[in-house]
């Protein structure tokens, strides 16, 4: 975390080494967080562009309150949702981890019911409310902390706490509903 203030400090400086790094280090992340919003290769990389832009643009209005993470990560939530309002559909919040885990050694059986479950948790959180939906997200998919959330959402922490724990809760009925145990 300190490399990367020094870093924010450098490129507010003009600094492209310090930029190339922070760019280096955040890139992926941006990439998989703008991925959960729009499900959509080019709009996510185009994402990351435009967050680094606006990181080197602004990098000396840094006010150093808040981690760096969640500066870029407001920043990169913010450009995700104006790519999706401009696409003209509701974001894509969360794209569940089991898509990618079915493991090679898994039977043709397994696979199909993890699929199967994949798409039922994708409808039943398509269901939520979006606030709960982007709680959610960012908590799970993105691995942030309450506060980090907080500071992304610019909301109490207990604010994110409740949303979190009323998405759960709203999430297993929804899942109970349709039958499904996870």
């Amino acid at each position: 975390m300190h490399d990367e203030i020094a870093w924010v400090r450098q490129i507010a400086q003009g600094d492209e080494k310090s930029f190339e790094k922070l760019f280096q280090c955040y890139a992926p992340r941006i990439f998989r967080f703008a991925m959960g919003y729009l499900n959509d290769r080019a709009h996510a990389e185009e994402v990351v562009q435009e967050t680094m832009i606006a990181v080197w643009k602004s990098a000396k209005n840094y006010k150093e309150q808040s981690q760096v993470s969640s500066w870029i990560l407001g920043i990169a939530r913010n450009k995700a949702l104006d790519r999706a309002r401009a696409r003209q559909r509701e974001p894509e919040l969360i794209r569940e981890k089991l898509d990618r885990r079915a493991s090679t050694c898994a039977t043709p059986e397994q696979i199909t019911k993890r699929e199967t479950q994949a798409e039922r948790v994708r409808a039943a959180l398509d269901k939520l409310s979006p606030e709960h939906r982007e709680v959610l997200m960012l908590a799970f998919y993105n691995d942030l902390s309450y506060s980090e959330i907080a500071q992304i959402l610019g909301c109490p922490e207990g604010t994110v706490k409740s949303r979190v724990y009323y998405a759960k809760e709203q999430l297993k009925k929804i899942l109970s509903a349709g039958g499904e145990t996870l």
